[in-house]
């Protein structure tokens, strides 16, 4: 989501009685991030600048090929990228589409059922 020329990570916005509460997601895996309290500002872009900077941003990674905001699970911070831009090179601690960790390896999330990458793209045996 873009604000001005810089951008943002994936939210939604609900409206009560005491402001507009965002809700930001992961780019990579669509996971909830964090909500915020009820925002009040004199515009909705100013209220989105603060939900941001005060609240969102804290709980994002950007990745520096792609330009995703992705959580922790989904950032490989050996190479400051996400996990689909950079797959980690070794079996993956947690689930890129849930963020589980990932107890005892294997081809699928036990949470989830979601292939775990590794290796560049392959899976695991």
């Amino acid at each position: 989501m873009p604000m001005g020329t810089r951008r943002i990570a994936a939210c939604k916005k609900t409206v009560e009685n005491g402001g507009s509460r965002y809700r930001f997601y992961c780019e990579l895996s669509g996971a909830l991030a964090c909500v915020t309290d009820p925002i009040r500002a004199e515009t909705p872009e100013e209220e989105l600048r603060i939900a941001w900077e005060t609240v969102g941003i804290k709980y994002f990674n950007l990745c520096h090929k792609c330009g995703r905001w992705v959580i922790d699970a989904a950032y490989n911070v050996d190479v400051l990228e996400c996990v689909e831009c950079a797959p980690y090179e070794a079996e993956p601690r947690f689930c890129k589409n849930c963020g589980v960790k990932i107890e005892t390896p294997g081809r699928k999330c036990p949470v989830c059922g979601n292939s775990l990458v590794y290796e560049g793209g392959g899976t695991s045996e």
